[in-house]
């Protein structure tokens, strides 16, 4: 359950699907703007909020691909 220092993120995957939640901690009021996970393949997976989007449990974290790889 969600205090004031924390707040429930939802984890959304390439295939649009709920990955996880997670409860998380609050920086000065408001939600992580990017984090890093450990992946499903032992690969750490940077996620992004989503800004445009929320669940009916919280904030929403997109994936953005997996951390230090480089997509350009």
């Amino acid at each position: 359950m969600s205090d004031d220092s924390t707040y429930t993120a939802s984890f959304i995957g390439d295939d649009g699907a709920e990955t996880s939640t997670e409860e998380l901690t609050l920086i000065d009021g408001l939600p992580q703007k990017s984090l890093v996970r450990p992946g499903s393949q032992g690969d750490d997976v940077n996620w992004e909020l989503d800004t445009d989007s929320t669940a009916d449990t919280g904030f929403v974290y997109r994936s953005t691909g997996v951390a230090q790889h480089d997509y350009s």
